[in-house]
């Protein structure tokens, strides 16, 4: 925002529920020493006593102000003290397999597998007195999707690696269960140099200026794509009968063979479902054709006909070696109409409702 923009009307400014903390927001105020003693700042908003700094003698605007975003339900961004570092804190609940899965899949002998794009766990974090949640510390990641696509090249590197994942995971007997859109995320790192806010990715600081820099993922490639939320996977008995399970579970509704009667293969599930992944990302682009043979087969509606973890894997490096530099740099673009850019208050309006929705 320029200074020869307009500011949103006083009335929007001036309302309370900016300075409110909801519930779960006093949950990380809560808790907020044990973080900084465990060393991981939280922004100001989450400190004790915290005074919102519109109020204060000469404040910006609070649509200015970066102590007006509100965390996530279950997550929180944070700085490690010691190096600057910004990580985003999750609440794990105790009672899932999540912990020891994450603990085996960090392992050093799991870890010098380089297919392996589990999120690195930076810390873990016990509460005291607290049996049912534990917090784990992960660096801040991007949603892979949240910045276009500009080569077939780009997707083919994050096909790649997300497919070899799945055939190492289904490996240790580990079915995710949830190997969904929103659980994969990238290394921005070197793609958005300046950084960018936890709670708004479109911004380096969290003030919605209409200034955002980034570069092409091909222009500083290999861009890293991990997995996070091990939530519902579960390991599987090797020596028992095959595993199967009934009901919906993870984000992708659209699996055929999930029911709540008839039992489905949750490994031939994951598969799908990264199949999914990619058959969205053709449909939103054009000229990803040439990734439809093996998405098909990922995603046939036949869960005997789908291939497995390990074939999707070794059909994806038949493919690769059959792709040339010029094919991977081709250009593509996404196939829907460009939105005009949004006036400064419509850019406040959007923001306001996202964090304050209207009952």
């Amino acid at each position: 925002m320029t200074s020869s923009e307009p500011l949103p009307p006083t009335h929007w400014v001036n309302d309370p529920k900016w300075e409110e903390l909801l519930p779960f927001e006093e949950f990380w105020v809560s808790i907020q020493p044990l973080l900084l003693s465990r060393g991981y700042e939280l922004r100001s908003r989450y400190h004790p006593g915290w005074t919102p700094s519109w109020l204060q003698p000469g404040g910006k605007p609070v649509h200015l102000c970066d102590d007006a975003l509100r965390t996530g339900y279950k997550m929180i961004d944070a700085t490690r003290t010691n190096d600057s570092l910004k990580v985003v804190i999750r609440q794990v609940p105790t009672h899932t397999d999540e912990l020891p899965l994450l603990a085996l899949l960090s392992s050093p002998e799991l870890q010098a597998d380089p297919r392996n794009c589990t999120v690195p766990i930076l810390d873990v974090i016990i509460l005291p007195g607290n049996d049912e949640l534990a917090l784990i510390v992960m660096p801040m990641l991007r949603d892979f999707g949240d910045l276009p696509f500009r080569r077939v090249g780009e997707v083919v590197e994050m096909f790649e690696q997300l497919v070899h994942f799945l055939a190492f995971l289904h490996e240790q007997n580990i079915a995710h269960m949830d190997f969904c859109w929103f659980n994969i995320m990238m290394d921005g790192s070197r793609v958005v140099p300046k950084g960018w806010h936890f709670v708004i990715p479109c911004s380096h600081d969290g003030i919605l200026s209409g200034d955002f820099d980034w570069v092409d993922r091909w222009s500083v490639r290999p861009v890293n794509y991990y997995v996070i939320d091990f939530e519902l996977s579960q390991r599987m008995n090797p020596e028992g009968n095959p595993c199967r399970f009934v009901g919906s579970w993870g984000q992708d509704r659209s699996v055929p063979e999930m029911s709540f009667t008839t039992p489905s293969d949750p490994f031939k599930v994951d598969v799908y479902q990264l199949g999914n992944i990619i058959k969205k990302l053709i449909g939103n682009y054009v000229g990803l054709d040439i990734l439809k043979p093996l998405v098909d087969a990922m995603t046939n509606s036949d869960p005997l006909k789908r291939l497995t973890a390990e074939e999707s894997s070794k059909q994806f490096s038949i493919f690769r070696e059959k792709c040339s530099a010029r094919v991977m740099k081709r250009r593509i673009w996404k196939n829907e109409p460009p939105i005009p850019p949004l006036t400064s208050l419509e850019r406040f309006l959007v923001r306001y409702l996202q964090y304050n929705p209207i009952n």
